[in-house]
């Protein structure tokens, strides 16, 4: 895993949720009007994300954080902002963390390691879909339900055994050991900017910054 800019955590954010892009390569319609449809197995992730600052901080923040992204060369863990997540053991939800992996200026790190509330039984191989699951602390998976694995985001298809055992979305990026966290609470995704304009800050009267990025996955 290579190193991760800060995502700012002193703007505003609003995203426009997360969208699974290229997953065909186009339609196919034969003489007798029957439809082929072909697969690019290229699928990847994007999402637009709109932010507001309001103080010299943020603004700062902001500006600092344009220029480790350096264009589309930069990555960066993008924050999933999912309104449904899986239960704990007790049926509850553990709180979302928006504290920074990395400061954005002192380069000093967080010790801020997921629970191990969900792990992977088995280990699983480079574009494996169905993963067998051990719940220490979770009620378990359902179709729609979104988790990291490493610095990836998955989205669930399919679920059984009492959400033990998923198939996900994409498939794997990379190969995933036995006891690997399932990360659930917080997930991330890494990715970078959709292109390299991406960040121009609009100033309001009101004295307050707007822009909007779309991020697309970074491989």
């Amino acid at each position: 895993m290579m190193d991760e800019i800060a995502f700012p955590r002193l703007a505003k954010k609003r995203s426009s949720g997360f969208r699974m892009v290229g997953q065909m390569r186009g339609r196919e319609i034969s003489i007798s009007g029957a439809e082929s449809i072909i697969p690019s197995f290229a699928g990847h992730w994007v999402v637009t994300i709109s932010f507001l600052m309001h103080t010299e901080a943020a603004s700062l923040e902001w500006q600092g954080f344009l220029a480790q992204m350096e264009g589309g060369i930069g990555t960066t863990l993008v924050p999933v902002f999912l309104p449904y997540r899986p239960k704990d053991a007790t049926g509850g939800s553990a709180p979302v963390s928006d504290a920074p992996k990395f400061s954005t200026f002192e380069h000093w790190s967080f010790v801020n390691d997921g629970r191990a509330a969900i792990t992977l039984r088995d280990a699983a191989p480079l574009r494996s879909t169905d993963l067998d699951l051990t719940l220490s602390d979770s009620l378990g998976l359902r179709p729609g339900h979104g988790l990291t694995i490493g610095d990836r985001f998955h989205r669930v298809q399919r679920s059984w055994d009492d959400g033990a055992k998923v198939r996900i979305q994409p498939p794997l990026r990379a190969a995933a050991a036995a006891g690997e966290i399932i990360e659930t609470d917080n997930p991330v995704c890494r990715m970078r900017f959709a292109s390299e304009s991406e960040g121009e800050v609009e100033f309001m009267p009101n004295g307050a910054e707007r822009t909007s990025i779309t991020f697309r996955e970074a491989f």
